[in-house]
């Protein structure tokens, strides 16, 4: 055998190694830049994927904080392609440390990207659960937690609660498994699952919480500020002032000792808005102007327009007519183009049209009482549809509830299982969300057309009672003003003078044709049918029975129908008791009673 060192000499084994050589640093060359997080791009592509760097030299557990600062101020607002680059970049980073956790943390960041440029869409789904899956598999208990509370509030923020419902359930378990105390930021979590709670109305729920999440130390002034707020809101919502005022004040300290304006302005605000409540308009408009400065500050419109509303009210008290007005003024362009502020608008035309009474003009009264009402109703029946998810939400919460208490119950039955069970709840909510969705678009145009539909039958048939209402009350106030004359006339001589006079009052007061026929068409706008459905049934009734009849239905009582009909009180009691008879109805059955129910 040759000396391993003759091997070089030879001229030919010589040249052939320096060819390996050159192929190995070419190679090099091309590839360690890439190795090192390095391409041949543009200046834009590599400083969207170095923008990562800092996080190689950082430590855990602060390592995925610096990369979510550094996602959420450089990557949320770029294009997809480099976004995605230099997530990529940071995936390459998290392998090289072998950091499992920050693994995990690049779904998340890829998920929140699309959610926040495409809103609601399968690729944040995609993603949120890709992470689940990789915590899960690389047996990650709090990442995995966290992985399922992100893609509960992901379907929270997007309105499907009944699926985020499940997800931020499940989560809250593994945190309990794990053991609040040890949970990195539990204080947050739980505020993300007092929100949902609130947002859905269950305000118990999210008071105990708050409560909880109180406990914790949370990540900043700010967020302990917000939950301390939220619970007086609740307590507010309960008509519980004193504990309102209370939490209230106690946000306000911490905001000013933080010296943050905003949430200053907040708790100001609410404070005043509960003195206002409690009808003290002198200690609630301070802090209500407060409130209002401070919106305007943060260009905050929708919080703007609260604040003046309730300064209206205030002015309004103190009989600034007006100041008023100009207020309102200031209203009607804080609102103007701002999404989601029915509420608003519904105060809004409830002030303007006292402030157009107040002023005598009752017509443009009336038209801002029509337009608080078209407002009214639509929110009404936009609660009704809140309502009806919040009773399907509350059954499946219910379902869920007894689901787990059984679970606890029966030590044999294990984590595959209660798995398999949360699974198939899961799919039967997309499916119902599915259909749901479905529904409503297949009914959309029908609704909006019917809805228009009965705006316009609703505002006639309203105008219509208020109309028939006012003629009934005008004839009341008539017959009082004749009894009033006849009682003073009574107290007189009785002279032939006095009695032509009572005469002609009385004959002012009786129901003639003309009047009759007025009356009736007033009648017929609110009940069309009353009349043809009497016809149909009791062919055998006169005209005196029908008017008879119209003015039972109006509630009125004997006094009244005998004045209008130019009869005794007497002869009315006689006339209900034939007219029973014609109806035959029973003994034990009323007249007013049947007629109420026709």
């Amino acid at each position: 055998m040759k000396p391993y060192r003759s091997y070089f000499n030879h001229p030919r084994s010589f040249r052939v190694l320096r060819l390996i050589l050159l192929n190995l640093l070419v190679l090099l060359f091309f590839r360690l830049p890439s190795k090192a997080g390095i391409t041949h791009g543009t200046p834009a592509e590599l400083s969207a994927k170095n923008v990562f760097k800092p996080v190689y030299a950082t430590k855990e557990p602060a390592r995925i904080d610096l990369a979510t600062n550094i996602y959420k101020s450089k990557c949320r607002k770029i294009p997809a392609a480099k976004a995605m680059a230099a997530l990529d970049s940071l995936q390459g980073i998290a392998l090289q440390l072998d950091d499992k956790s920050l693994q995990c943390a690049v779904y998340w960041f890829r998920a929140d990207y699309y959610s926040v440029n495409n809103f609601f869409n399968p690729l944040s789904i995609r993603y949120y659960q890709g992470g689940i899956d990789f915590a899960k598999k690389n047996a990650l208990p709090l990442e995995t937690a966290i992985s399922t509370h992100k893609m509960g509030m992901y379907y929270h923020t997007f309105k499907h609660n009944a699926a985020a419902y499940a997800y931020l359930l499940n989560a809250l378990q593994m945190f309990k498994d794990i053991g609040f105390g040890k949970v990195r930021g539990i204080s947050a979590y739980l505020n993300d699952l007092a929100v949902f709670y609130y947002d859905i109305g269950d305000f118990y729920n999210a008071r105990i919480e708050l409560a909880e999440a109180l406990k914790y130390k949370p990540y900043g002034k700010r967020e302990e500020i917000s939950m301390i707020n939220s619970i007086g809101l609740i307590y507010r919502m309960y008509r519980q002032y004193d504990q309102a005022i209370g939490y209230f004040k106690k946000s306000l300290q911490l905001a000013t000792l933080s010296r943050d304006s905003a949430w200053i302005g907040i708790a100001q605000g609410n404070i005043g808005s509960v003195y206002l409540m409690k009808n003290n308009f002198e200690k609630a408009l301070p802090y209500i102007r407060t409130d209002y400065a401070v919106s305007l500050k943060y260009n905050e419109q929708a919080n703007a327009a609260i604040a003046m509303l309730r300064i209206v009210k205030i002015s309004m008290h103190f009989k600034a007519v007006k100041l008023a007005k100009r207020q309102l003024d200031t209203v009607a362009s804080l609102l103007a183009n701002q999404p989601d502020v029915l509420k608003q608008w519904i105060d809004y035309y409830d002030l303007k049209a006292a402030d157009y009474e107040h002023a005598g003009n009752f017509t443009a009264a009336l038209q801002y009482r029509k337009l608080f009402e078209t407002a009214k109703d639509s929110l009404a029946k936009r609660n009704d549809v809140q309502d009806f998810e919040r009773m399907g939400l509350r059954r499946l919460m219910d379902m869920h509830v007894a689901q787990v208490n059984e679970l606890q119950t029966e030590q044999k039955v294990g984590y595959v299982k209660r798995n398999a069970v949360i699974i198939v709840l899961i799919l039967l909510v997309i499916i119902f969300v599915l259909v749901y969705n479905r529904l409503l678009l297949e009914q959309k145009k029908d609704k909006a057309l019917l809805l228009a539909e009965k705006r316009v039958v609703d505002g006639k048939l309203k105008s219509s009672v208020s109309e028939l209402g006012l003629y009934t009350k005008s004839i009341k106030q008539k017959n009082e003003l004749i009894d009033k004359f006849k009682e003073r006339l009574q107290n007189l001589q009785q002279h032939k003078s006095n009695a032509d006079i009572i005469e002609k009052l009385i004959a002012v007061s009786v129901m003639t044709d003309n009047s009759w026929s007025e009356f009736k068409k007033l009648f017929l706008k609110v009940y069309p049918a009353f009349f043809i459905d009497l016809k149909k049934r009791f062919p055998h009734l006169t005209e005196t029975d029908m008017k008879l009849l119209a003015l039972i239905k109006l509630q009125l009582n004997n006094n009244d129908m005998a004045s209008m009909l130019g009869v005794t009180v007497e002869g009315i009691k006689k006339a209900k008791q034939r007219l029973k008879k014609k109806l035959t109805l029973p003994e034990t059955e009323s007249m007013d009673e049947f007629v109420t129910g026709l």
